[in-house]
């Protein structure tokens, strides 16, 4: 199975809140001037790049075919480096698991997996032909990925970075640089809508992650929590 993660690092700027609108499928004009752009007209075999997955009217209800889904045995969460007993700690050197996504994305940085000397090849086509469909979406307190001068250690924002949830702080990620105490953009409240615990002015960073084994294409492609989607 492959599961990517489509990453983008966001430094929250404030902006009026706009009236909340339910969402609209495509016209058919629309999907008759994509049909004529893609070339298929004449050619009903032609693959035309695009996918058309129906919206449902109105939320889901009923039973939730993915939940508690997810299988146990041979998926418990474990460190990702192999413990070195000599030196009582884990050993970096020594990877258990494949990659997933880059870590550190610093323009012109080469890491240390040979993953292509493994066997391993870099999706190379759109996720969609990779037969791989977003699952979920989530976001984190500052960048979990590296990218030095854009978001890094050195980033500002608003305050520690901290945010207590349930009682506990909570490890602030990599932060990006542009943050100015004296701009409004970065200090002027927003009414969030739809987004819970964020501040203006802060980083984040939004996962969009996609897998060959999600409910693709159905009401249920979408999950949360995130595993009830893949499994």
């Amino acid at each position: 199975s492959m599961l990517r993660c489509t990453v983008a690092s966001l430094l929250v700027a404030s902006a009026s809140a706009a009236d909340a609108t339910a969402a609209k499928g495509s016209t058919c004009g629309a999907i008759k001037d994509s049909y004529k752009a893609a070339g298929c007209c004449g050619s009903p075999s032609k693959e035309s790049g695009m996918a058309i997955i129906p919206m449902p009217k109105t939320m889901l209800a009923g039973e939730n075919v993915c939940k508690d889904t997810k299988p146990i045995a041979g998926f418990e969460n474990t460190n990702c480096t192999v413990w070195d007993a000599i030196k009582g700690a884990f050993d970096g050197s020594q990877v258990l698991v494949k990659e997933q996504s880059g870590s550190n994305v610093t323009k012109g940085y080469q890491g240390t997996l040979d993953a292509t000397g493994e066997g391993r090849v870099p999706i190379t086509t759109t996720y969609l032909e990779a037969g791989l469909c977003p699952v979920n979406v989530h976001w984190h307190l500052g960048a979990e990925h590296l990218s030095v001068g854009e978001f890094d250690e050195g980033g500002m924002g608003p305050d520690d970075g901290k945010r207590r949830l349930a009682g506990d702080d909570i490890r602030k990620g990599f932060r990006c640089h542009h943050y100015d105490k004296d701009d409004a953009r970065f200090t002027t409240e927003y009414a969030w809508q739809h987004c819970v615990d964020m501040k203006v002015g802060e980083t984040y960073e939004v996962h969009w992650p996609h897998s060959d084994m999600g409910a693709c294409g159905t009401p249920n492609q979408y999950q949360t929590p995130f595993y009830d989607g893949v499994f």
